[in-house]
C-alpha cells in the first residue's frame, strides 16, 4: 500500500506538474499574436476550469469526506451494531513493531451474518496488546455487524476505537493547500506572462493551464480503473454479510480469458432455488490462483450466497 501511494505521488509530482510546463516552455514560441479566436479560447478556459474543479473535488472527497464518513459509520456501528460471537479459525503474524509493541496480524473469523448464516471472513489489522494473545487460533471474540450494508465497513471488532492520525491528516491538508495554490498560481502566472491585450486567447490544448489538468484527470481515471477491479470484492462482501445461502447446481465452468497477475478468471454458471422456492440461473466470476485451479469444481453442487432482493447477484465464498 505504501509503495502504491509513493508511486502515484511521484507520478503526479513529475508527470502532472513539471512535465506539462517543461514541454510547453521548450516548444512554445514567443507570443506575438492571439493563438486562438475568442470563442475557442473561452472553450479551452471553460474545459480547464471544469477539469480542475473535478480534480480538486476528487482529492477533497477521497482525502477528507470519505475518511470522516468512515469514522461516522464506525461510531454508528459501535452504538447500533448487531453483536455476534466470532471464532478465530486462523492467525498469522505479518509484522512485529518492537518499538511500539504492536503486531500487524491477519486472522480468519467465523460468525453469523445478518441472516444468521455462518460465514468466514479474513481481516488484517494492528493488535495493540499482543501480550494478551486475544486473537490466537481457537479463541472467541465479539464483532459488531453494520445493520446498513450499503456502507463500509460491514463489521468491526467489539471495542474497536478510531482516531485520526495527526501526521497523516496534516500531510493531506498540506497537499490540498498545495494543489489549490498550484492551480491558482498556474492561471495567474501564465495570464500575466502571456495575455498582453489578448485576454485568454493564448490558451491551447497543450498549454499547462489545460494540459496539466488533463494529466491529473488521466491519472485519476487510471486510479479509478485499478480501484474498480476491487469493486467486485465490495459487492461480494455485501452479499456475504447480508445474503442467504443456497446449494447450487453447476451448469458450466470456464475461463474468461482475463488474467490478473497471471491468475486466470473463472466464470461459473449455476442454477439454484432461493428461500421462496423460485429457481434462478446466475453467473459468477472469480480470480483463482494457479495453485488452486485443479481444485475448482467443474460439476455437481456448490455452496453459494445470494442477494435475496436480487438473486442474480451471487458469490461463492469457498471453492473447496
Amino acid at each position: 500500500m505504501k509503495f502504491m501511494i509513493i508511486f502515484w505521488a511521484l507520478y503526479m509530482l513529475v508527470f502532472c506538474i513539471p512535465f506539462p510546463i517543461f514541454i510547453y516552455m521548450m516548444t512554445s514560441e514567443t507570443l506575438t499574436e492571439p493563438r486562438n479566436s475568442l470563442e475557442v479560447s473561452y472553450i479551452y478556459l471553460g474545459i480547464s476550469i471544469a477539469i480542475w474543479l473535478y480534480v480538486l473535488v476528487f482529492f477533497i472527497n477521497n482525502l477528507f469526506v470519505k475518511t470522516f464518513k468512515a469514522k461516522n459509520t464506525i461510531s454508528h456501528i459501535v452504538n447500533n451494531g448487531i453483536s455476534r460471537n466470532a471464532k478465530i479459525l486462523d492467525y498469522k503474524l505479518i509484522k512485529y513493531n518492537a518499538k511500539a509493541n504492536i503486531n500487524l496480524i491477519h486472522i480468519t473469523l467465523s460468525f453469523l451474518n445478518l441472516r444468521n448464516i455462518l460465514i468466514e471472513h479474513e481481516m488484517m489489522f494492528h493488535d495493540t496488546k499482543p501480550e494478551e494473545k486475544r486473537f490466537a487460533t481457537g479463541n472467541t471474540v465479539k464483532v459488531l455487524l453494520n445493520p446498513n450494508t450499503s456502507e463500509e465497513p460491514y463489521f468491526i471488532l467489539s471495542g474497536q476505537k478510531t482516531k485520526f492520525n495527526t501526521g497523516n491528516m496534516i500531510l493531506r491538508i498540506l497537499f490540498v493547500i498545495f494543489m489549490i495554490v498550484y492551480v491558482l498560481g498556474l492561471y495567474s502566472y501564465f495570464y500575466i506572462r502571456e495575455s498582453f491585450d489578448f485576454g485568454w486567447r493564448f490558451l491551447t490544448f497543450m498549454h499547462p493551464v489545460l494540459f496539466s489538468g488533463v494529466m491529473f484527470l488521466l491519472t485519476i481515471l487510471v486510479y479509478q480503473m485499478i480501484a474498480g477491479k476491487f469493486f467486485n470484492n465490495t459487492k461480494n462482501e455485501q452479499i456475504l454479510f447480508a445474503g442467504r445461502n443456497a446449494e447450487a447446481d453447476i451448469i458450466s465452468v470456464s475461463q474468461t480469458g482475463l488474467t490478473i497477475n497471471d491468475q486466470p478468471q473463472i466464470m461459473f454458471q449455476v442454477s439454484f432455488k432461493d428461500f421462496r422456492g423460485s429457481e434462478h440461473i446466475a453467473v459468477y466470476k472469480k480470480i483463482v490462483s494457479l495453485l488452486n485451479l485443479a481444485s475448482v469444481p467443474k460439476e455437481g453442487k456448490i455452496e453459494i450466497m445470494y442477494d435475496e432482493n436480487n438473486p442474480k447477484k451471487i458469490t461463492i465464498p469457498r471453492m473447496n
